[in-house]
């Protein structure tokens, strides 16, 4: 690899990942919007996305949490509680099977180079 005097090498630990280059920031928008298509034929993330907007729909403070905008002590009744906890598991669970399946994207990615180092 040729490097030029006063060029930094790109190395995957110095990424910040809040301040990438445009070409960089441009390629992970086209796989955010290939995991969101692929996870919408998938049952059970549907469940999970479906739950978590009717328990933002039924309780406003959660959806005020989610969004950041709560500025007030709040003191919950039992059933708050539980749709608190429920929610922050449906959280885990949808962040979990995007995260999954943003691997499986890359891996996909990954033998698709393979393949066409193979015939170079």
């Amino acid at each position: 690899m040729e490097h030029r005097k006063g060029a930094i090498a790109m190395d995957i630990k110095n990424i910040d990942i809040y301040n990438l280059p445009k070409w960089f920031s441009d390629i992970i928008e086209e796989v955010d919007i290939l995991c969101e298509e692929a996870l919408r034929s998938s049952v059970s993330y549907n469940k999970i996305t479906e739950e978590r907007y009717s328990i933002l729909h039924k309780y406003d403070f959660i959806s005020k949490l989610d969004d950041g905008d709560m500025e007030e002590t709040l003191e919950l009744t039992a059933g708050e509680t539980k749709a608190l906890s429920r929610f922050i598991a449906l959280e885990h669970d949808k962040a979990r099977a995007e995260s999954i399946q943003m691997y499986l994207l890359g891996c996909s990615h990954i033998f698709k180079l393979l393949r066409t180092l193979e015939e170079i």
